[in-house]
């Protein structure tokens, strides 16, 4: 998962700072990271020859902010842009626990399939169980509140700091963001799967 994450949203932040490190101003900055998104999930998408419904979450996402992004040609629209990203993700990880479709279980599904054969096969397994699908409206909530907080910090940001110190600040956000966000399933996950113990008798 914390490989798939740093693919996904990694690269384009790294490909931020290289880009402002070799003398680019904020703007091209901020337009090479999302490009190295976009040839990542194009990527994925050839690979794999079909697209499940997280990857095409994610691409609506990005096809949309790309276009907005060269029609304006504004740094600060950009971050603006990157938030309101984030803010339709989080809106869209709710909505989708509303129509009893948690988000959260196709990015396992997506997560499970890319560990191999195995791996597929235990998550198809058990996917379906109570306590698996409870689990999935839980994390597609948390996932959602925690997505808009980031959202509403990297705004605020945004429009009140200087441009390429809000830039800066907005891709750290989201890091840290994304990497709490992460251990926090991950420590659920073998909390939940751990057996309860049972109570001492007296």
């Amino acid at each position: 998962m914390i490989t798939m994450l740093f693919y996904d949203v990694g690269l384009s932040v790294i490909a931020y700072f290289i880009a402002e490190m070799l003398g680019a101003n904020t703007y091209i900055s901020l337009l090479a990271g999302t490009l190295v998104a976009g040839v990542r999930m194009a990527w994925v998408g050839l690979r794999e020859r079909k697209l499940d419904p997280f990857a095409l979450f994610l691409l609506i996402l990005f096809g949309a902010g790309l276009v907005l992004s060269f029609l304006t040609g504004d740094a600060r629209f950009l971050l603006a842009k990157d938030c309101a990203t984030t803010c339709t993700a989080g809106l869209i990880f709710v909505g989708s626990c509303v129509i009893r479709r948690p988000l959260a279980f196709y990015a396992a599904q997506r997560f499970a399939r890319s560990s191999g054969e195995e791996g597929a096969a235990r998550f198809e397994a058990f996917a379906q169980t109570p306590e698996f699908r409870a689990r999935w409206y839980r994390v597609s909530l948390v996932w959602g509140i925690g997505l808009l907080i980031d959202a509403a910090l990297r705004i605020t940001v945004a429009y009140t700091l200087p441009i390429k110190t809000a830039a800066n600040i907005c891709q750290i956000l989201m890091i840290v963001v994304l990497a709490l966000l992460t251990l926090w399933t991950v420590y659920s996950a073998r909390k939940e799967s751990q057996p309860s113990t049972p109570p001492a008798v007296m």
